[in-house]
């Protein structure tokens, strides 16, 4: 059956979505930060609010597998003409989605940057802020490293990264699709689901995503492809980002502060931001 894309209309019950209140004393549902999956909060306004969020250069798609499946996908379409990308980097200390957006003026927000120990807010792998190596690469593991410099967002395999590449950048995988083709092998269907993040660098826009439930990192990639594919994008690499407790989207929202997927409390050593032009 063709891949569809629709905006669905029905609550999904494994989203976890609030609007967090500035000066509210009731606080936002959010997953425990314990490594384990948790059922997510539902919100009944979830589809209602992100179908109307409306900025210049930003758009939203809720994917799905076919019209008879469930959601799983969330993007985040950014005009690369309209945004600035920041990396956001807090080694030892962490910073919260919420202190980020706020003290950075970012517009959207995708973390994590990495998988940790538990509590640990240490760097594993790359992490360059300004031109300032904060962490060294590591040379097994994650292969891809994601960057910003004067043209915007970059990814290079790992072994051809150098410092000049990029002023600010991490280190991130596995590369989900490389040079435009699907970069997952069938193992993958093998491994264990997990809340996912992740980001597509194309020839004109950003696509910041996250999945809406656990899954593996093939069938997003296929549900990408696709995409690009109706949507007439030409994106050559999307990265996979630290998911499962790390996994977090977030907008700033015209009528709220905040609206987001994930948990925007938990302190985090990398996210990546953007910022209005």
């Amino acid at each position: 059956m063709k891949t569809t894309y629709r905006i669905a209309a029905t609550c999904l019950t494994t989203v976890l979505l609030a609007l967090l209140l500035t000066g509210c004393d009731a606080t936002a549902p959010t997953l425990k930060n314990d490594g384990q999956h948790h059922q997510p909060v539902v919100s009944s306004l979830f589809f209602e609010q992100v179908q109307n969020i409306q900025k210049p250069g930003l758009s939203t798609q809720l994917l799905q597998a076919d019209a008879e499946s469930d959601v799983d996908v969330l993007l985040i379409v950014l005009d690369a003409n309209a945004y600035d990308p920041y990396l956001v980097a807090a080694p030892g200390k962490g910073v919260s989605v919420q202190t980020a957006m706020n003290e950075q003026s970012l517009e959207v927000i995708i973390g994590s940057g990495f998988v940790s120990e538990l509590h640990s807010l240490e760097p594993v792998g790359l992490l360059q802020f300004e031109g300032s190596i904060l962490s060294a690469v590591q040379r097994h593991g994650y292969t891809r490293i994601l960057g910003i410099n004067d043209s915007g967002l970059g990814v290079v395999h790992r072994k051809n990264y150098q410092r000049g590449i990029f002023h600010s950048a991490l280190q991130t995988g596995p590369g989900i699709v490389e040079n435009g083709k699907l970069d997952i092998s069938v193992r993958d269907l093998q491994r264990p689901k997990y809340y996912r993040s992740f980001i597509a660098v194309c020839e004109a826009n950003w696509v910041l995503g996250v999945s809406l439930q656990p899954m593996n990192l093939r069938p997003i990639g296929e549900r990408l492809l696709a995409f690009f594919a109706t949507s007439n994008m030409v994106c050559d690499d999307v990265v996979n980002l630290a998911g499962d407790r790390e996994a977090v989207i977030a907008i700033r929202h015209a009528d709220q502060p905040l609206l987001f997927h994930g948990d925007p409390e938990t302190y985090k050593v990398s996210m990546l931001g953007f910022r209005e032009k």
